[in-house]
């Protein structure tokens, strides 16, 4: 498939070569870099781009062919008749700087290192005499001809040197070069392979979406599966390279199935002469590090080719001896080290080692390279280790979704040789397994009460934990035990991590934001405690971020996105997709909605190809109040759509995905059914003890102007912990009070609390009631710092901006039912949509138009804004 590829991310380069070739001072440029980096794609937009500058342009591509002719690179132009050299460089000068009167000529030499001694001949006279501006382009790992040299010396050429594009421009590029937008895993997984460079990057993303492995999938391109090199890319890579002797492809193939590789080490595995060879031909890279010089072979598709042309048989045995070689280093013992040794191991000619695949699969599941440990303790399986493979296989099989795989793994064990210990472990990690991944909440109880029967008293924590996830993951919060923080530091680390993640997220709902803060730090240990929790690490994480934000502690939010970004850095998978996505939670909670969009909206889409019912449907509700709450309601109630279908039987998120309908409904001019929706969802969480939850709902409902929740508000300030519950409620009565000073007061309480959305509709209500006072000056500077607060939140879109911002007078329904009429509804549509008779909605439209003057229905919906 061919795709058109603009250029990206050259712009200071071509600003440099612009002002070097208009420049006095300057005869040319010299532009080198690694093959293709770019160099001639550059050359040919600075041609473009000068040719609308006067310039006339001469393009001269020098090859390999053409070099052992004379004058073979400017054939085009040599003069016919002509035989003496003389003449024929004068010929060959002539005919290149012919041009029309008062125009520059800018000759451009692709590959000049590739130029004939007579070619470069004519380019020193182009220069000597100044008759043209002079581009060339150079290959950094071929050397430059003498007389080239001399040229560019006498001539004061500028130097530059083009770098491959960043992660930030490779993503840009390949964005612009499939016309719409990439997955944040995809475009790290390309330029890890193709180091940014252009040529490789868009031979690569074409064979890739031709064989069907780089596919548009829910409004994002994304790269499944093994990458194929192109033949093409291949034969090129194989052309850099060379017939290159046997001990130099011994270099490269040793770095192929392990890099980077210590200088020593690899001097012992395929001898110092070749390695300092190999270094001298620019095919490998020798950097320092704090423990010493590490080498890497100089691309990372260097790698891929030769593991696809060298003998299986040979990588097997090198994969051997450098298994073998790092089993002497000084951190053989160190977790990455442990790993990387069994990867090679059970892809070598050497005998399995049990044990150590046991402790390399606990090792990739603290790197959360879940893949891999599943894949490492398959491997101890089979060689005959003892049940802790099979344990840690199958959670990380659970945990990357395949739970009837993980559930087959556990099955398989012998619980009569199991210790009582163990027969309570298996129980959990089989509960856990059907409860989380494969999602029957029925099976996971059934699982663990047969357990109780059989395991002894002394090993119920296992049971008694997972009790608690249980009611906790059912909804069922009130029915949830009691722990006392220091009891998670006393269970086993994976079953502590998992309890006090359901710890926490019960206390954030309950509005015991300090149980709920020492629930997490205790979850935080039990992670450290273990290899096995790596992910658990996120969920925590995310509870304590509902902690802090229903609470209104929000400040304090920061300091745990920022160690969630730390931690999600440098892991593979999911790992930096729920960074991002707790990330864009916070930003959220804060009222930074392009932030959040932006954060939320790669990272769910991540998660949903992943994990649909887990993460996938938990950060798509954040998502979707985001959007609907920028007046992207199309796009909110799309992703809300997608959630529908999903049978989800655990954490129902029922005030979330209430959160987001309501904003949904209000943005689509429905304010009432917005407000009965978070009404309901109050009334639900209050009913479970979930208080904080219910202040989040009542609070909402207020800023959609609805001024019954006061009293409620004003029993909660005494039961949930924090400063949102007081100043909710004071909002509350404020607007049920029509107190516009009050108002525009809280809205300063809440921006410094962080709430800026809260922070704007309480401004926009406080506008609103100065306007009934006919106050119009503070109404103006209400609705001004609202507009203002708007644009700090990234463009945010609310009823109460609305109502600030179009004084027309209407009733709350009229202007709904006006709404609804802008967007094209007939008054049996709105009837219906408002649960009214089409009578009512008549008489309703008939007032709206004496108030207002309007002699028809469009006229009437023309004096709303669109959009409100």
């Amino acid at each position: 498939m061919r795709l058109s590829w603009p250029l990206t991310g050259r712009s200071e380069e071509l600003r440099r070569i612009h002002a070097a070739l208009t420049s006095p001072a300057v005869t040319g440029v010299v532009v080198s870099g690694a093959e293709g980096v770019g160099k001639s794609r550059l050359a040919d937009e600075v041609r473009s781009t000068l040719a609308t500058r006067g310039f006339v342009d001469r393009f001269v591509a020098a090859t390999s062919s053409a070099r052992a002719v004379p004058l073979g690179a400017f054939a085009e132009w040599v003069p016919s008749g002509a035989t003496a050299t003389v003449d024929l460089v004068r010929g060959v000068v002539a005919s290149l700087t012919s041009a029309p009167p008062g125009s520059r000529v800018l000759v451009v030499v692709d590959d000049a290192h590739l130029l004939d001694d007579l070619s470069i001949f004519v380019v020193h006279q182009l220069v000597q005499r100044r008759a043209a501006d002079v581009l060339l382009t150079v290959l950094d790992s071929e050397p430059i001809p003498v007389g080239l040299q001399e040229v560019c010396k006498l001539g004061g050429f500028d130097r530059l040197r083009i770098q491959p594009l960043g992660l930030g421009d490779t993503a840009e590029l390949v964005s612009a070069a499939l016309n719409g937008a990439v997955a944040a895993e995809t475009t790290r997984r390309l330029w890890e392979l193709t180091r940014g460079n252009p040529l490789y990057l868009r031979t690569i993303v074409e064979q890739e979406i031709d064989d069907g492995r780089i596919e548009q999938l829910h409004g994002h391109w994304r790269w499944i599966g093994e990458p194929g090199l192109p033949a093409g890319l291949i034969e090129l890579i194989e052309g850099r390279l060379g017939a290159l002797p046997e001990e130099l492809t011994d270099v490269l193939d040793v770095l192929a199935v392990y890099e980077p590789i210590p200088l020593p080490a690899l001097n012992r595995l395929a001898g110092p002469a070749a390695v300092e060879d190999a270094d001298t031909r620019g095919l490998v890279t020798v950097s320092h590090t704090a423990t010493g010089l590490e080498v890497r072979v100089a691309h990372p598709v260097y790698g891929e080719v030769r593991r696809r042309r060298a003998p299986a048989t040979k990588l097997r045995r090198l994969r051997g001896l450098v298994a073998d070689g790092l089993a002497t280093s000084a951190d053989a013992d160190a977790v990455p080290l442990v790993v990387r040794r069994a990867a090679l191991l059970i892809d070598s000619d050497l005998p399995p080692d049990p044990h150590l695949l046991t402790r390399a699969a606990h090792g990739a599941v603290a790197l959360a390279d879940l893949a891999l440990a599943a894949r490492l303790a398959r491997a101890a399986m089979h060689s005959g280790a003892g049940p802790e493979a099979h344990f840690v296989c199958s959670h990380a099989l659970s945990w990357l979704g395949e739970g009837t795989a993980a559930d087959e793994v556990l099955a398989a064990l012998d619980t009569a040789r199991l210790t009582d210990a163990q027969r309570a472990r298996l129980a959990f990690l089989r509960a856990s397994n059907a409860l989380w991944a494969l999602a029957d909440p029925t099976r996971a109880k059934a699982l663990i009460d047969a357990a109780a029967d059989t395991v002894p008293p002394q090993q119920h924590n296992y049971i008694d934990a997972f009790n608690t996830v249980y009611w906790f993951a059912v909804d069922r919060p009130d029915a949830v035990p009691h722990w006392e923080t220091t009891t998670f530091d006393e269970l086993p680390a994976i079953v502590g991590a998992e309890t006090a993640w359901a710890m926490t997220t019960v206390h954030a709902d309950a509005g015991r934001t300090s149980a709920a803060v020492h629930a997490a730090a205790a979850g935080r240990r039990a992670v450290t405690r273990s290899s096995e929790a790596p992910h658990m690490a996120f969920n925590i994480e995310d509870s304590h971020v509902s902690a802090l934000w229903r609470a209104g502690e929000i400040d304090a939010i920061d300091e745990v996105t920022d160690r969630v970004r730390r931690q999600a850095a440098d892991l593979p998978g999911s790992g930096q997709a729920l960074g991002a996505a707790i990330a864009g939670r916070a930003a959220l909670a804060r009222g930074d909605l392009g932030q959040a969009c932006a954060l939320l909206n790669d990272a769910a889409d991540e998660l949903c190809e992943t994990h649909p019912l887990g993460w996938g449907f938990r950060y798509s509700l954040p998502r979707a109040t985001g959007l609907a709450m920028r007046g992207d309601v199309d796009a909110a109630a799309t992703v809300l759509a997608t959630l529908t279908g999903l049978a989800r039987p655990f954490r129902s998120l029922d005030d979330e995905l209430s959160v987001a309908r309501a904003w949904v409904a209000a943005g689509r001019g429905t304010v009432s059914t917005a407000v009965a929706i978070l009404l309901a969802a109050a009334e639900r969480a209050r009913a479970v003890g979930r208080f904080a939850v219910e202040v989040m709902c009542l609070q909402t409902a207020t800023q959609f102007g609805n001024d019954t929740c006061a009293p409620r508000l004003a029993e909660l300030t005494s039961i949930v912990e924090g400063p949102r519950a007081a100043l909710a409620a004071d909002f509350a009565f404020a607007l049920g009070n029509g107190d516009a000073a009050q108002l525009a007061a809280l809205a300063m309480r809440f921006e410094q609390m962080g709430d800026l959305v809260a922070a704007l509709d309480a401004s926009a209500h406080a506008a609103v009631n100065y306007r009934k006072q006919d106050r119009r000056g503070s109404a103006l500077a209400c609705a001004a710092r609202a507009e203002e607060l708007a644009r700090r939140c990234g463009g945010a879109r609310t009823p109460a901006l609305d109502l600030a911002s179009a004084p027309v007078p209407l009733t709350d329904r009229e202007r709904e039912i006006v709404t609804l009429i802008g967007r094209g509804m007939s008054n049996r549509a709105i009837a219906e949509q408002l649960t009214l008779s089409v009578r009512t909605v008549e008489s309703h439209i008939y007032r709206a138009m004496a108030r207002c003057g309007a002699a028809s229905r469009d006229e009437l919906a023309a004096l709303l804004r669109p959009g409100v």
